[in-house]
């Protein structure tokens, strides 16, 4: 990998870190500062998945308009929103305040994902785009994992001091990404939009919707198990708050190992779609296994196989949909994100209401889902590697 794409990898891989620590630093102080500001359960729903909503909306849009203008002054406008939201936040004593500015989060700071997958995928080629989505995976399960943890212990001083530190910090970024980030798109592709696509029902025949399909299914099982995990771990082995911290950094720490380190080498090795039906297959049986668990040890085994399994298969994913669809690769990732966005949306939803029926029927509803979906999909993902290969 050219000097120029390390330096280039290491910004974005910055990038969204900070994007995901801000994810993920709301997690254990906004039902408590949402309360404080006289809200319930609804505005907290709110409050969660409105961020969702306007990536779903609006992911595609920036990825569209990357491949106009470039990548770069793309994601400087998500990191510059992302920052400016995140200090509004600690700021703010208004509950509706707050969804309001939740959700223009969610519209600016959706332009960093999919510009940065794009990015990714201008600057390498082969197995090495996918060792770098692996990467970038890596950087998301950190924030993931340190994004909660800072979240809880400055929330412990102050509900708006861990807004600001997720603000500062991406403001501090500004400036060294406005210097060392160079564009990515070449000067000749500007300007010229190759994929229209738009969010419609004309997408079920767009190439690349067996991929669209697979990233919603998989984001919406995973909605799912994170909505009503903690109240089944509570119910079937008495997990608290703090064995559940501990659980979620080990299963952060999982996907760091395999999609850092591992990805690239596996990929070289067994190729993007060996990888996507692997890892999907992977998360379907932990899905099972955690049905299964009547013990921690079991229920650390069932959620780690479930982590192997998505850690595979979504960065592959994101990988094979550049690879396939090359020439417009942010409208490609935008639309990706849209339909994972839309997972999130609809899974927390789904997942609370069926566990009220029966504690298990989230896991197996998702498992069956997978399943399903990964049968349908395999020759067709199969054939878009062979695409890849011959584009």
């Amino acid at each position: 990998m050219q000097k120029k794409a390390v330096y280039s990898i290491a910004i974005l891989f910055t990038i969204l870190f900070l994007v995901m620590v801000g994810f993920g630093i709301i997690i254990p102080i906004m039902p408590f500062y949402i309360k404080k500001l006289g809200g319930g359960s609804t505005a907290i729903g709110l409050f969660m998945s409105v961020y969702s909503v306007m990536q779903f909306f609006f992911a595609p849009f920036w990825g569209r308009l990357s491949d106009r203008i470039g990548r770069r002054p793309v994601l400087l406008i998500g990191l510059s929103g992302y920052a400016l939201t995140f200090i509004l936040f600690g700021l703010l004593n208004s509950l509706w305040l707050m969804i309001a500015v939740r959700a223009l989060s969610g519209m600016i700071s959706s332009a960093t994902l999919p510009t940065a997958m794009a990015y990714l995928a201008d600057v390498t080629e082969g197995s090495e785009r996918s060792k770098s989505m692996g990467i970038v995976g890596a950087a998301m399960g950190l924030g993931m994992v340190f994004g909660p943890a800072l979240g809880g212990w400055l929330g412990h001083y102050s509900y708006s001091m861990p807004f600001f530190v997720a603000g500062g910090l991406a403001t501090l970024l500004i400036p060294f990404a406005w210097t060392f980030l160079p564009e990515s798109l070449p000067a000749g592709a500007k300007q010229v939009e190759k994929d229209k696509t738009r969010l419609s029902w004309a997408l079920v025949r767009h190439p690349l919707f067996v991929l669209f399909l697979l990233a919603f299914v998989m984001n919406f099982t995973m909605a799912m198990f994170e909505a009503t995990f903690a109240l089944l771990a509570a119910e079937k082995i008495g997990f608290g708050p703090k064995q559940m911290g501990t659980m979620f950094t080990f299963l952060g720490l999982i996907g760091v190992v395999i999609q850092g380190g591992l990805l690239g080498r596996l990929s070289r090795r067994l190729g993007d779609a060996r990888l996507i039906k692997a890892g999907t297959w992977l998360s379907g049986a932990g899905l099972l296994l955690i049905i299964a668990s009547a013990s921690k040890y079991l229920m650390y085994l069932g959620t780690a196989v479930n982590m192997v399994g998505g850690s595979l298969q979504g960065p592959t994913t994101s990988s094979l949909a550049s690879k396939a669809n090359r020439g417009s690769q942010g409208a490609a990732m935008g639309l990706l994100q849209s339909f994972a966005s839309l997972g999130r949306i609809l899974g927390p939803l789904s997942g609370g209401a069926l566990y009220g029926i029966h504690r298990h029927l989230p896991y197996w509803s998702g498992a069956l889902l997978i399943f399903a979906v990964i049968i349908f999909s395999s020759d067709r993902i199969t054939a878009l590697e062979r695409v890849a290969e011959i584009g």
